[in-house]
């Protein structure tokens, strides 16, 4: 497994040469693909909110986070394949309102897909730059897999240090327009590599650790999109996850003598053989319901302003802290097992508003000679930046208000 992460950027370059080969045309990690010259493909990749909304001539959408409302009306013979790829840099990964990557130093991040026939296969990767630092006994996406839990209880004060994290998203979806409504439905599979210790700080014992966490992790999860292209410049779309999969290195909690425990609310107090009944991961398969209004506003030829939106609801798919910390001089009621696994989230999760900028670079004019068409070239430079607000109670390591940003290289051909 690990070995397969590592090598995964020398398959995704390869993917990519093969691209250039075929004459394609391009997608991101939320991806509309041009499949026809008045049609594309929706794609949607997790790349939380860092995904390009470049709007490209050719009408591609990202698998990232955007999806260009400008249609082609001339009438031109068809690609061969359709392909996107995009790389840049982040100030954090934000996946779902979710820091995985807190205090670190950003992440870098390559997306690439390609489409024909209505379909179209891509994929994610994510890497980790510098060390994320986690108040919590574990890091994880809060739900579905990973830790809910609080910073802190009473006089135990954890930390998770995760040294290393790279997470590589694959997806197959297949799109189809109806009318008015595009239909999309597809399947994401995720892999995290992570490398993580848990320390605990204490007031009457000093620190302890380190202790084993949660570290890679494996999900699978189906979708549905909604979308509609009919208002001019504004696209909403709705979209329903199911995880159908979730697994992980996880490991029973720890025994009595591993952490020192004293107070009515340690659970070991009650038999130290029933710690092993208390795990780190929220395992439940649950769904996720997320409403996005994107817009896409040309300013000239070189430059275009893309504002979105995004609201979700939980089904058991996030985890949230349990408890709130008591008043100052008030005795704590929570007990230490709160400290380590959250509880399953039912209600609304997050909202987030931001904006890309995409700047064409240059453009080159494909062939139209053979079979199909050699796709044009388009190459763009998209800044932008993400405000995300936590409506429930954000995990450990998340801040109820965050603002993250960052710049890639669209490439579309």
């Amino acid at each position: 497994m690990k070995f397969t992460l590592r090598k995964f950027p020398l398959l995704v370059a390869a993917f990519f040469c093969a691209g250039r080969l075929a004459y394609a045309q391009g997608v991101d990690t939320i991806v509309q693909v041009p499949t026809t010259a008045q049609r594309s493909a929706l794609i949607e990749i997790p790349t939380a909110q860092t995904a390009s909304q470049s709007n490209l001539d050719n009408n591609v959408t990202m698998a990232g986070e955007y999806k260009s409302t400008k249609n082609v009306v001339e009438e031109q013979k068809p690609s061969c394949w359709d392909w996107y790829a995009d790389f840049g840099y982040t100030s954090e990964y934000n996946f779902r309102g979710t820091n995985l990557t807190p205090d670190a130093d950003g992440a870098v991040y390559l997306n690439a897909a390609v489409s024909k026939w209505g379909f179209t296969l891509g994929l994610y990767d994510v890497y980790q730059l510098g060390t994320a630092r986690f108040p919590a006994f574990s890091a994880g996406e809060g739900g579905g897999g990973g830790s809910g839990g609080t910073s802190t209880v009473g006089r135990y004060f954890p930390e998770t240090v995760q040294t290393r994290f790279n997470e590589i998203d694959v997806f197959l979806q297949y799109h189809r327009n109806f009318g008015p409504v595009d239909v999309t439905v597809g399947d994401i599979g995720f892999f995290i590599s992570r490398d993580a210790q848990t320390f605990l700080d204490t007031e009457l014992f000093g620190l302890f650790g380190p202790f084993p966490t949660v570290q890679n992790e494996q999900f699978d999860r189906v979708f549905v999109r909604l979308a509609t292209s009919v208002i001019p410049h504004v696209q909403p779309w709705v979209t329903f996850y199911q995880t159908i999969h979730s697994d992980g290195e996880d490991h029973r909690f720890y025994k009595a003598f591993e952490i020192p425990f004293d107070g009515p609310n340690d659970f070991v107090r009650y038999g130290s053989h029933r710690n092993n009944n208390f795990h780190e991961r929220n395992d439940e398969l649950g769904g996720y319901l997320e409403g996005r209004l994107r817009g896409n506003f040309p300013i000239g030829e070189w430059v275009e302003v893309n504002p979105f939106g995004v609201i979700s609801y939980s089904y058991h798919d996030r985890s949230e802290p349990v408890g709130e910390p008591p008043p100052p001089g008030q005795p704590e009621t929570r007990k230490f097992k709160d400290i380590i696994r959250g509880r399953s989230l039912v209600g609304w999760n997050v909202a987030q508003a931001g904006l890309e900028l995409p700047i064409h670079l240059f453009h080159v004019v494909g062939s139209s000679s053979g079979p199909c068409a050699a796709p044009d070239l388009h190459v763009d430079f998209v800044p932008g930046f993400t405000y995300s607000y936590h409506i429930s109670r954000p995990t450990a390591g998340t801040d109820r208000n965050e603002v993250f940003g960052g710049a890639k290289i669209a490439i579309t051909f």
